[in-house]
């Protein structure tokens, strides 16, 4: 099967913009990029039985999100996203201290009780301060944007390391290279983005982390690539197949990017991953049948909007509902994928509580995007019904 087996309009509705700033789930591609959107995922998933597993990695659900690294003057910041892109008060952290008092500040000053989940927390971010500060050099300037696994290296239990960042315990073997490095290790990080004092981000090819990484305390955790292929059936591969290249114009014709801007609803394919993120709480099937009632029940937007995209889809009701059609299609190759992923023999194991095995899921490195394959039904939505502090 080839990218050119399938016909599509030419008309794609390739609104990147909007979606560069985060991996997308394998489905949303058809969102912003339309009928060659679903293609690309098709392929990219199809050509995982076949060797393109091995350009796919290990999601990690890690918490918090940190941002660390050295200003224009060399001087060293270690904080949480909320606190680099603080208003009113500074929360780029100089110091230790002042990491931990910032913290429970935002508590104190609201008059909000401190929860000791919380007051661990600030702890916690304090304690690593001085180690990220010495694993970063001197010369080093600008920030890296990334998720912490564990501040402290984690407790053997018989022959793995087992931690839990979020909501997802892992289990990795101590024998394992990664093994290996954690036992070395008194904290680890994954490292997403690189961001200049400019406030530019780009990502990370090219530039080899753990060269500029110091000591063996701050683990950057690599790359874990997936061991073994899945299979794909083919039959969901030629059903996907067949309703793209059969609905492809009316699917393009819907998104057309012009057509959306001169009726100011360049938003729509948010609109419509929002929606499909909502489905996550009341489930995964019938998408597109009570989009209408989502919509008009929504208070973020205006009814103007409401009332431009009710006629737009009107308009163009088969390509509405095919979109949602494949992109339904998407997601159960997709899951498939993740259950064997998540069933093979691995270094590392994951499972969330007691009932399901498997973790937030795998990015598969493509040159046209990234592409994340999440189970959100699963991951998702274990992770949406939790509360944090």
């Amino acid at each position: 099967m080839r990218y050119n087996d399938f016909k599509t309009s030419g008309k794609t509705a390739i609104a990147l913009n909007e979606a560069e700033a985060r991996i997308q789930h394998a489905e949303d591609v058809v969102f912003w990029e339309g009928s060659a959107g679903a293609v690309r995922a098709l392929e990219s998933l199809r050509k995982l039985e076949k060797g393109g597993h091995n350009d796919v990695t290990i999601k990690w659900d890690g918490s918090p999100a940190i941002i660390f690294g050295r200003n224009e003057d060399g001087k060293f910041i270690l904080t949480d996203k909320s606190g680099f892109g603080a208003k009113g008060y500074d929360g780029k952290s100089k110091s230790a201290k002042d990491l931990e008092a910032m913290l429970l500040n935002r508590k104190t000053s609201k008059g909000l009780e401190v929860p000791d989940s919380y007051t661990a927390f600030a702890s916690n971010m304090r304690q690593i301060f001085d180690e990220y500060q010495s694993a970063l050099p001197e010369r080093f300037r600008g920030y890296f944007k990334g998720d912490l696994l564990y501040f402290n290296k984690p407790a053997l239990e018989g022959d793995d390391y087992v931690f839990t960042p979020n909501i997802v315990t892992y289990r990795v073997d101590k024998d394992s290279d990664i093994g290996n490095k954690i036992g070395r290790s008194t904290s680890a990080v994954v490292i997403h983005r690189y961001m200049g004092q400019d406030g530019i981000e780009k990502g990370l090819q090219g530039m080899n982390i753990n060269n500029i990484i110091q000591g063996d305390k701050v683990l950057v955790v690599p790359p874990v690539v997936v061991q073994r292929a899945p299979e794909v059936s083919d039959t969901d591969v030629d059903t996907l197949k067949t309703d793209i290249s059969k609905y492809a114009v009316n699917i393009d014709t819907l998104l057309n990017t012009q057509t959306l801007a001169n009726l100011k609803m360049v938003d729509m394919p948010k609109i419509f991953y929002a929606y499909l993120n909502s489905k996550v709480d009341t489930g995964l099937t019938a998408l597109g049948e009570d989009f209408m009632g989502w919509l008009n029940s929504n208070t973020k937007i205006s009814d103007v909007k409401k009332k431009r995209m009710s006629e737009h889809i009107t308009q163009n009701i088969k390509g509405f509902r095919a979109m949602w059609q494949v992109v339904s299609n998407i997601m159960n190759i997709k899951n498939k994928i993740i259950n064997q992923f998540d069933s093979h023999d691995a270094d590392i194991k994951a499972n969330i509580g007691d009932t399901y095995k498997g973790g937030e899921g795998y990015v598969l490195q493509h040159p046209g995007g990234d592409i994340k394959l999440v189970n959100r039904a699963g991951f998702t939505a274990a992770n949406r019904s939790i509360r944090r502090d």
